[in-house]
């Protein structure tokens, strides 16, 4: 019984060790780290429909798009630049670079709700990251957000390559801290 008792600890530890060791330690992939910024509006967003209300004409942070009475704001196409304040050594060179996202949200009265889009990712000397992201939280009110990106490299060292990038700012922090898994 006891023999029995040993091999099941044995064979749970053998399972359970890789498990507890997490993707993060796979030497198959590279994980990078950091903080992203916002850098400027290229193109304002079209806002597409402002059920219960009207456009106004005006875009964030200049003044609200939707009139008063609002309870649904739908937007599409707006084009912004970001680009990595910070970044772990481990990733830097292959995560630098200006982002530009497209942006597609559906906002409530209170402009929260979820954000979408494309994602070009340009890494100097090395390549490009294009893909698509999601937000299934934004709130433009306090910042608050959470952030997936997923993408493929092309050209140089990341030809090929996948990223899968996670992040998410708290109420009131203007920076989306992420963690980058490229393999």
């Amino acid at each position: 019984m006891a023999k029995r008792i040993t091999l099941a600890v044995v064979v749970l530890v053998l399972v359970a060790f890789p498990v507890a060791l997490g993707a993060d330690h796979n030497p198959k992939f590279i994980v990078g780290s950091g903080l992203l910024a916002y850098g400027e509006e290229v193109s304002p967003p079209e806002v597409v429909r402002c059920l219960g209300g009207e456009p106004t004409g005006l875009t964030f942070p200049y003044g609200l798009p939707c009139s008063e009475g609002t309870h649904r704001i739908i937007a599409r196409n707006e084009v912004q630049i970001w680009f990595p304040l910070s970044v772990s050594d481990d990733a830097a060179e292959l995560l630098n670079g200006e982002i530009t996202l497209t942006v597609n949200c559906n906002f409530n009265a209170q402009y929260r709700g979820p954000c979408w889009g494309t994602f070009t990712w340009e890494v100097p000397e090395v390549g490009t990251w294009e893909g698509h992201w999601t937000t299934p939280v934004q709130d433009l009110g306090t910042y608050e957000s959470v952030m997936n990106m997923v993408g493929f490299g092309e050209g140089g060292e990341i030809d090929g390559k996948q990223i899968k990038l996670d992040g998410y700012s708290d109420p009131g922090d203007y920076y989306v801290t992420f963690t980058a898994r490229i393999k």
